[in-house]
């Protein structure tokens, strides 16, 4: 084996990866705790991604502490137990690294206007993929040697294993960074076709371009199978992988973006109208897409929390906003003249 990271670093950087991917799903999933939120399709997804990610980890504890990250072979005790600890962290590495995925495409369908058709289908056929990669994914690792998947960790010299599998892994990466570029790619027509401030729009850019960083660690770790041969490296780069993937769904900063007026910003780049409501509320945003021929009219809980309007307005390759505003009229003159009138 190359040299690689030390066998006792492994845990220490893996638990230090997991921590800030915790850290940063907290700072958007417990907001809409503490504000009693219904959790979003998205949301969902985060969740079960984090718990992934945290079965990965526990399964390269047990790898370590059975000695599956050192030089030397383990007892031959150890090796049965050791091929269904490695079996179960295939599902969670190969399978569980399309969950973020999910999540971001589920994010998607919240920011792409169906004014945009096209852009939509696109959208459809990517899910379609993703979807259908994760499932593919699942049965390659489940049934490689056959039906009998006890087979992956039998101790006879020969035995299939999927684990060690270098098809199996070759084929998998190939699904997983396809999935990664189109998503990665997705957003961008939207993007450019933002009336937005050269800050905003590169700000906007950036943000979503964080999803280059899992690419290239992916690339890393498929270098380091094939040609470096670092296999403690290999754990350490799943686990990147994955808490990478985590950190790119919950950047608060994308929140910021939609909901602080870089996205949305009827007062500076593109046209917004004004509607007044009587009565008592907080002010609640109202996003318009445009569309010339037909009204579309439909409300949604963002992340943020605001609802979305599609309405039809002139143009189709902008975002307007409107605010819904609660005012209270109070005439002092009027009753005043009143109470006067009473008097007398």
């Amino acid at each position: 084996m190359s040299a690689g990271v030390a066998p006792e670093a492994v845990i220490p950087i893996e638990a230090t990866l997991l921590a800030v991917a915790l850290v940063l799903a907290s700072g958007r999933l417990i907001p809409r705790c503490i504000q009693r939120m219904n959790p979003t399709v998205s949301d969902c997804f985060l969740i079960i991604s984090i718990l992934n990610a945290i079965a990965l980890f526990i399964t390269d504890v047990m790898t370590y502490k059975m000695g599956g990250m050192s030089d030397d072979e383990p007892p031959e005790e150890t090796l049965i137990k050791l091929g269904k600890v490695q079996f179960a962290g295939n599902y969670f590495y190969d399978t569980g690294i399309y969950l973020p995925k999910l999540a971001i495409l589920a994010l998607y369908y919240r920011l792409f206007p169906p004014t945009m058709p096209w852009l939509r289908k696109l959208l459809y056929g990517v899910t379609a993929f993703t979807g259908t990669a994760m499932v593919t994914t699942c049965f390659l690792d489940t049934f490689w040697c056959g039906r009998d998947v006890s087979t992956n960790w039998s101790i006879e010299e020969g035995a299939c294993n999927t684990f060690d599998s270098i098809e199996v892994f070759r084929t998998d990466w190939a699904m997983n960074v396809v999935t990664d570029v189109s998503i990665y790619i997705l957003p961008f027509p939207l993007l450019f076709k933002l009336q937005l401030g050269k800050r905003q729009l590169w700000g906007l850019v950036a943000t979503f371009s964080l999803g280059a960083i899992t690419i290239a660690v992916s690339i890393v770790r498929f270098a380091t199978i094939e040609v470096i041969h670092a296999w403690t490296n290999v754990f350490v780069l799943s686990m990147a992988e994955m808490a990478v993937a985590i950190m790119v769904v919950s950047l608060p900063s994308m929140r910021g973006f939609l909901r602080r007026g870089s996205f949305f910003s009827s007062k500076k780049y593109y046209g917004s109208s004004g509607s007044h409501t009587g009565g008592y509320g907080a002010q609640t945003p109202i996003v318009t897409f445009g569309s010339s021929n037909k009204r579309a009219r439909m409300h949604i809980d963002e992340d943020s929390g605001s609802e979305v309007e599609l309405n039809a307005i002139t143009r189709t390759d902008v975002i307007y906003e409107t605010r819904r505003v609660s005012v209270q009229f109070s005439d002092k003159t009027a009753d005043t003249d009143i109470s006067k009138g009473k008097a007398s």
